[in-house]
């Protein structure tokens, strides 16, 4: 194929319907374009399992099974029942996935195109099984820059031999695609400095899981209080720890913190809160479906993005920073590098240092304290998101993406 048009494209993904992730979302906003397009989308995906690694009773003892989502065929693979925590448990999950996911293979029809998009490099060995079984051109889905996003979690030092073994391998596949696609001009550059061909990385964006026209206005969930809120994945790449001593330097103020979301730095979040008897934290884990999502992002006066410290912040971008921005608030944020750089430049948020959380109880009380710059921001923050992340803007690069020379 060597434009974009009609063909078929399998994705490999881990993650898909009913788990639900920063992944899944890309990965469902994507699919509205391919379908736009005409593309046949053929969707190799694990048995639903996150976070929890419980796994559905009619999918126990079984290596395959197939069903339908939306007109998009969905193959579903074994894989290991355990929850999504640690280093180990995170291996096992992605080595079975990617494992059983290459027998899918001999249950696809034509495939034009395999997109490896979940678990990063996992899907690409897997991928790379695909283009050779099937004689496929094979894309690279980046959402994070390895190894160099795994260090900034903390699960890997940029000195070992782990880092040098993983590097390699990216550059191998780097190498053996057809097309890397990533999400911002800072990771592409990452990128190019490890491949031969700089024309074979692009750029296409995270996009909101919802439009600007779906938004709501502010919906009074909790009091009158001035309402900072955390929304998404409790991950250990996000500096919790900066964000609850935040908290805590404004206990006697009308300000409550509300953490949205499930994942393993859960403990520590109820811990700080026990031991602390902090009151002015909310927690909540439920989850939401799309129209309580939104309804409840619109409670919120400002969202807050606590990046941790590390010493590659480009190496990654998280797609809960568009979802903030489209819904016209501003963001709180602890980062340097990119992120930091683009809510200055837009002027849609207030940025502090990595693990300053002075400086981030400091930026609280001035948005709280001065309503005519949090309309000022909130402007700027939809007008952000029209420039860089708008479904214009992901029609646009999707389609570049796929006009193979």
């Amino acid at each position: 194929m060597t434009h974009a048009g009609k063909g078929s494209i399998c994705i490999i993904s881990q993650y898909f319907l009913p788990d639900l992730n920063g992944d899944v979302i890309r990965l469902l906003n994507l699919l509205k374009v391919l379908k736009d397009e005409g593309f046949e989308v053929t969707i190799i995906t694990a048995f639903p399992h996150y976070p929890s690694g419980r796994i559905p009773s009619q999918y126990r003892w079984k290596l395959f099974s197939q069903e339908k989502w939306d007109g998009v065929r969905v193959i579903r693979t074994f894989i290991l029942p355990l929850p999504h925590k640690g280093i180990v448990n995170r291996f096992l999950l992605y080595t079975s996935f990617s494992l059983s996911a290459v027998f899918a293979a001999f249950l696809t029809r034509k495939i034009d195109i395999t997109w490896a998009f979940s678990q990063k490099l996992f899907s690409y060995i897997t991928g790379l099984a695909f283009k050779l079984i099937r004689k496929t051109r094979l894309v690279l889905d980046l959402t994070d820059v390895w190894p160099e996003a795994i260090v900034n979690t903390g699960y890997m030092k940029d000195k070992g031999l782990l880092f040098s073994i993983v590097k390699a391998l990216m550059k191998f596949f780097y190498t053996v695609s057809d097309r890397v696609i990533t999400l911002t001009e800072f990771m592409r550059k990452m990128i190019i400095s490890a491949v031969s061909d700089p024309l074979k990385v692009v750029v296409v964006p995270n996009i909101a899981q919802f439009s600007r026209a779906e938004t709501s206005s502010k919906v009074r969930k909790f009091g009158n209080n001035f309402i900072v809120m955390y929304s998404g994945n409790l991950g250990p790449n996000y500096d919790f720890k900066t964000l609850l001593r935040a908290a805590q330097a404004l206990k006697d103020e009308d300000v409550l913190f509300v953490v949205r979301g499930r994942g393993e730095m859960k403990g520590f979040i109820v811990n700080f809160i026990r031991n602390t008897g902090l009151k002015n934290i909310y927690l909540d884990e439920r989850p939401l479906s799309k129209g309580e999502l939104m309804e409840y992002l619109s409670s919120a006066d400002a969202f807050i993005l606590p990046m941790r410290k590390c010493p590659y912040p480009d190496a990654s971008f998280p797609i809960k920073l568009v979802d903030y921005l489209t819904c016209g608030k501003p963001v709180l944020c602890c980062a340097s590098g990119y992120i930091a750089e683009l809510l200055t430049r837009y002027r849609a948020g207030l940025v502090v240092e990595p693990g300053d959380w002075k400086g981030l109880a400091d930026a609280i009380l001035t948005l709280k304290e001065r309503p005519e710059m949090r309309e000022e921001m909130s402007r700027n923050a939809k007008r952000l998101v029209t420039h860089l992340f708008s479904r214009s803007v992901l029609h646009r690069t999707l389609k570049a993406a796929f006009n193979f020379a």
